[in-house]
């Protein structure tokens, strides 16, 4: 950053004592991960991970065992233990399209933890350079009433004496009572930036220091705006969710349409032990995708004297032929799909418009920078004048008192319009879709 006048360390050394410690822009930044925004931004993440995990468990092996007790009229009685294995194997089954939907929407969180910490991260830089600017403000408004305050005693004693009117009085007066009205102003002001920037951090607003960091000018991207707007095509949270959405949208039609046309068939296999009374089997849902394995023993049951054994195959096959629900689905889901394309078109369209109005804006930020320089060279230059013509006798005091006013006016709106400039560059880093963050080492 270019260097600044000196004047500013006046500024921000008229700030109120309790600011009397640094807090570095870098330091602040680093409280960021504890604070209440951030972590809950983390917590709806990882309410996704545990989605996902739910869906691959629903995904793997399942077994489950019971038991049959059977008590007979006329005596006897047989109890049967049993146990099933069912494994979601095809594809197409719906344990996979829950799986392949977490995923997506593990995505779309992550994305959106992203979005929030970006947020933050500007936010944090808004508020602290709030709080300087306060500081700032604060001070200038100190040196105007103190400005005022010599005015009007110099025009009493001119009205006193003859050489200023009562208009002259009064309008002196009335300059004094407005620096008062805005030293009012920037004392709340202060106040109200100093809480805010401890909400944020989650500090006692005694305890946070005088911000020390001062603003830099930045420049725009090496690359021309039509790579930008490319970059934030495929960066930028808010299309990549809509595209997400859009494969969602893909994933529910194919799956009605998958749906509708597998028939609902399955085959089976056995064998069972009249002589035991045990029996195994195994079988595959092809509509559902899920292959199962059960097997059945007695306990304690009497073995029969005629021992017979067999195997068993097993078909079954049911054709859809006129099934109205499902029509029905596929028809919501090509709705739900061309709306979800849509989505896609008016997410791109509105970052496209992002990207160039947060360019443009940088673009005025630097021009403003550039103004705010020349205005306080005058400043500067009107300053050196007034105290030339002090020493010669030709000027006063108060004029020299005025012209180091003007000066510090100068100083502040450069610092401000530097301040423009570097949240104007961070806000279009967030519109290309970068992770303002990945410095502070969130996962």
């Amino acid at each position: 950053m270019k260097r600044l006048l000196p004047t500013i360390a006046t500024l921000l050394a008229l700030a109120p004592p309790v600011l009397a410690q640094g807090l570095d822009l870098s330091d602040a930044l680093k409280a960021l991960p504890s604070t209440l925004d951030w972590q809950s931004a983390d917590l709806n993440y990882e309410s996704a991970v545990r989605q996902l995990e739910a869906a691959l468990a629903a995904q793997g092996l399942k077994l489950s065992g019971g038991a049959d007790y059977t008590l007979r009229e006329g005596g006897g009685s047989g109890l049967t233990v049993s146990g099933t294995a069912s494994l979601g194997v095809l594809p197409w089954s719906s344990s996979a399209d829950a799986v392949r939907s977490a995923e997506r929407a593990l995505e779309r969180a992550a994305l959106t933890r992203r979005e929030a910490r970006n947020n933050l991260y500007i936010a944090l830089h808004t508020q602290y350079f709030n709080l300087r600017q306060a500081q700032a403000d604060l001070a200038l408004a100190q040196a105007t009433l103190a400005l005022r305050e010599r005015q009007l005693q110099i025009v009493t004693a001119q009205n006193q004496a003859g050489s200023a009117t009562l208009s002259d009085l009064l309008t002196a007066q009335q300059n004094l009572d407005t620096a008062r009205s805005s030293l009012l102003s920037a004392q709340g002001a202060l106040e109200l930036a100093r809480l805010t920037l401890a909400g944020t951090l989650g500090l006692n607003p005694q305890q946070l220091g005088n911000p020390t960091t001062a603003p830099e000018e930045p420049s725009l991207p090496d690359e021309g705006l039509e790579a930008l707007l490319q970059r934030a095509l495929a960066s930028r949270p808010d299309v990549l969710r809509a595209l997400s959405q859009l494969r969602d949208a893909e994933e529910n039609l194919a799956s009605a349409e998958r749906n509708r046309l597998i028939p609902n068939a399955s085959i089976s296999v056995g064998y069972s032990d009249s002589g035991s009374g045990s029996t195994l089997s195994a079988g595959l849902n092809f509509k559902s995708g899920t292959a199962s394995l059960s097997a059945a023993l007695p306990v304690g049951q009497a073995t029969s004297s005629t021992l017979s054994q067999g195997y068993s195959l097993g078909l079954s096959l049911s054709v859809p032929i006129f099934d109205p629900v499902s029509d029905s689905s596929i028809r919501t889901a090509q709705t739900a799909l061309q709306a979800a394309r849509q989505a896609l078109e008016t997410a791109r369209r509105a970052a496209e418009l992002d990207v160039r109005q947060k360019y443009q804006n940088l673009q005025t930020a630097q021009a403003a920078i550039a103004a705010a320089r020349a205005a306080l060279n005058t400043a500067n230059q009107n300053l050196r004048t007034a105290q030339a013509r002090l020493q010669a006798g030709t000027g006063t005091s108060v004029e020299v008192q005025a012209a180091q006013v003007s000066q510090l006016q100068a100083q502040r709106n450069l610092e401000a319009a530097l301040i423009q400039a570097q949240l104007a560059a961070l806000a279009l880093q967030n519109a290309l879709g970068a992770d303002l963050t990945a410095a502070l080492g969130g996962k």
